[in-house]
């Protein structure tokens, strides 16, 4: 009896199929007789749903299908299975074995709510009855709501702070109150604010007895109140005939003032209404809560000090038109207390790996920066303390994330530019790096090394013997058979390259790396990045002896397997290697592999596919060795209508290149990074800084008027530009000229 609307609901949840519109009355007739059919003998005894429940939920998502997409075909109907579900909502009890048909039931409501069929509610009698009937009963909490609560405060959170409950009940009547609201809201906000009143005094008169009217309270007036909401910002519009400012000061403050153990089902909804409220409350009024806050980081329930938690990472990481809404000037009276509180926290039962726990602590170190001064070595103590015990026993791998994002933060801000934490930061930090590199911690391994790199570039060179020594085991071709490993490991090899000059069988080691690399088309362009790097700190007369072997390696997977990615890579460190060598240095080596095979790349690979690099950095660094090759190369010097393409390539480019439309943005987005990945989980705070490898170039316009200004006093260019630009791209270089008081001859 179940599978056959199940059947329906697919063979139409596309489209109408012809014979089922053809045959639409004995359908709807068999639907609205089931829907209104009892037998007691059909009914279940126990927790699972009965054949009877289930085949009228079956049935109610069979309609809302109809209501959603065939509206017109279904409008003759429309009124008796309104009806038909109505009726069935006022009847249908709290079990959890009527969950699913509860849900749906709402489901189809709210559908019909937001159509233009939605003049079926607004009669004052009805709107009072779906707010009696259907909305306030769905909308209470139930005892084994109140269960998960208590005993798992991780689904529980999962459910109602981050939008896994779409099927609950709770959730089906706050959509119906909002969709009510859009179409009603007026009538709708004065009938819910009159229920909300009464739920409030309830409570008022046996706080301890009525507390889940409050809590009914809560919901009720978030789901009356916002009308559009996003990540970052919480609330972003609201339902003004609402005064949330007023509930606020009446109803959430006296709660969060209260002790931080009473009643933590209202401490988490105050703190769930200022996470949902935070960008429409006064600035100062936040600044006010954070004493009150804080304290509810030492609730015993998890969920409370959890939304705690949350509350504060949320509050620091709000922004207004771009920038953040909170200085730490303002805030950095609370900073001893705010991690005495969360260090406590992280120490209660069932908290010690709360993920919410270690965004905040993430978000506090992030936030305050240096400001936290004198605090960051006991921050640093213990986070490398938690450290220790998750790699002994790892369980939750969002807050293994933080936590190492945590201590990244720390090295960033407190040790970058101020070496006299350093020495104190590897005491706590290398027993961890010996626990996970001895005992092989794959999982983990990505992070060290990506904190390793955060180190050894604080220093100067010299580096200390026990970071050299960590140098060798790293071209250990096992290191590299882990792709999850490859990205940390590039970042370490580009840090040790930075800071010391490596030869002989360090340097061999280095190139079979990129060797490896280079042949996969998922980690091509990691191999690149050590490419560069190598580049960026050799001499030339250092790779000398190695150029014919990486030209051959790079031109036989150009002509064999490229991709636009590996084309766009090798096009940065061919200008790379340019840019700080020159072109005749670059051009003899690969001219050395087959006489003619630079201008042959510049005419197949570089003039094609030249507009494909984007980037600041990378757009400079092209831009600077095309003016190279058009000034400082004579064979193409010869080549007028070669030249003339590549001037006029250089020219679009510069023009068209977009800043920051790199492929590797510097954006961080921590609500977005869940923060973890089997393969790979890159920390923001311990990203490679980008550095200018052309810092005396500050503008590739005026570096190209005055290298062609220059040029053409040896070889005149006047006459060839006009021949081989456009007026349009001439206009352009022109106003090179101009800026710079430049001119060709």
């Amino acid at each position: 009896l179940y599978t056959i609307p199940r059947i329906y609901f697919s063979l139409h949840s596309q489209e109408l199929p012809e014979v089922f519109e053809d045959t639409m009355d004995e359908w709807m007739g068999e639907f609205h007789k089931f829907l209104n059919y009892e037998n007691a003998a059909l009914e279940s005894a126990t927790d699972e749903e009965s054949i009877l429940t289930r085949v009228k939920a079956a049935i109610c998502e069979n309609v809302n299908v109809y209501i959603e997409k065939n509206e017109e075909e279904f409008e003759k109907y429309l009124q008796t299975f309104a009806t038909d579900i109505w009726g069935l909502l006022l009847k249908v009890g709290a079990q959890t074995n009527k969950d699913k048909l509860t849900t749906t039931a709402i489901r189809f409501l709210t559908t019909v709510a937001k159509s233009v069929h939605h003049k079926l509610f607004e009669d004052d009698n009805t709107m009072k009855q779906i707010c009696e009937g259907v909305v306030i009963p769905n909308l209470r909490m139930r005892e084994d709501e109140e269960e998960l609560f208590e005993m798992n405060f991780i689904e529980y959170i999962r459910r109602d702070m981050e939008g896994s409950d779409s099927d609950t009940r709770r959730r089906s009547a706050c959509e119906l109150v909002k969709s009510l609201t859009e179409k009603f809201p007026d009538k709708l906000t004065a009938l819910c604010s009159q229920y909300i009143s009464v739920l409030v005094q309830e409570y008022s008169t046996n706080p301890q007895a009525n507390w889940k009217s409050k809590d009914c309270a809560m919901y009720l007036i978030m789901a009356l109140t916002v009308r559009g909401k996003t990540a970052a910002s919480g609330a972003t519009s609201t339902n003004q005939l609402v005064n949330i400012g007023q509930f606020f000061q009446e109803h959430v403050v006296p709660e969060l003032q209260s002790g931080k153990d009473t009643l933590p089902v209202l401490k988490a909804d105050c703190l769930k209404f200022i996470i949902t409220f935070r960008s429409q409350l006064p600035k100062d009024t936040c600044i006010a809560l954070f004493p009150s806050i804080i304290n509810l980081l030492m609730a015993e329930s998890n969920v409370v000090h959890s939304y705690a938690a949350t509350c504060v990472e949320r509050m620091l990481a709000l922004k207004e038109s771009g920038k953040a809404r909170f200085q730490e000037e303002e805030l950095l009276q609370f900073i001893q207390t705010l991690l005495t509180s969360l260090f406590h926290g992280m120490e209660q039962p069932e908290s010690e790996e709360n993920e919410y726990l270690a965004k905040c602590f993430m978000r506090i170190v992030s936030f305050f920066g240096p400001k936290i001064g004198a605090l960051t070595t006991e921050c640093m103590k213990h986070g490398c303390a938690k450290l220790e015990r998750i790699c002994r026993n790892p369980t939750n791998s969002n807050f293994n994330h933080y936590m190492f994002e945590t201590v990244a933060a720390l090295i960033k801000s407190s040790v970058e530019g101020n070496l006299n934490n350093l020495s104190q930061y590897e005491q706590f930090l290398f027993p961890v790096f010996q626990i996970v590199l001895v005992e092989d911690l794959e999982d983990f391994a990505p992070y060290i090394f990506q904190i390793l790199s955060q180190l050894i570039e604080v220093y100067t060179p010299p580096l200390p013997a026990v970071y050299t020594q960590i140098f060798p085991p790293l071209l250990n071709p096992v290191m590299w058979e882990r792709s999850g490993n490859v990205p940390a490991l590039v970042r370490l090899l580009q840090a040790y390259l930075q800071k010391q000059q490596v030869t002989g069988d360090q340097l061999q080691g280095v190139l079979g790396v990129f060797q490896k690399l280079i042949a996969s088309k998922a980690l091509d362009h990691q191999g690149f990045y050590i490419l560069n790097a190598l580049v960026e700190s050799l001499p030339s007369s250092a790779l000398g002896p190695y150029l014919t072997n990486i030209w051959s390696l790079l031109c036989q997977r150009l002509q064999t397997s490229s991709t636009p990615k590996y084309t766009k890579h090798f096009l940065i460190f061919l200008a790379m290697f340019i840019d700080k060598h020159g072109v005749s240095v670059v051009m003899n080596s690969i001219d050395s592999l087959q006489q003619g095979l630079f201008g042959m790349l510049l005419q197949q690979v570089l003039m094609p596919n030249f507009s494909a690099v984007k980037g600041d950095v990378e757009s400079k660094l092209c831009a600077v060795a095309l003016t190279k090759i058009l000034c400082d190369c004579p064979t193409i010097l010869s080549d007028t209508a070669t030249w003339g393409q590549l001037l006029s390539i250089l020219v679009s480019y510069i023009e068209g290149v977009t800043v920051n439309d790199g492929d590797e943005g510097s954006g961080f987005d921590m609500d977005a990074m869940v923060g973890y990945s089997a393969a790979y989980a890159q920390l923001h705070h311990a990203q490679k800084k980008e550095v200018d490898p052309l810092p005396n170039i500050s503008d590739v316009r005026a570096y190209l008027a005055q290298s062609l200004s220059k040029l053409s006093h040896t070889h005149p260019l006047a006459t060839t530009v006009s021949q081989v630009l456009s007026s349009e791209s001439q206009n352009t270089l022109r106003s090179y000229l101009s800026a710079v008081n430049a001119t060709l001859n």
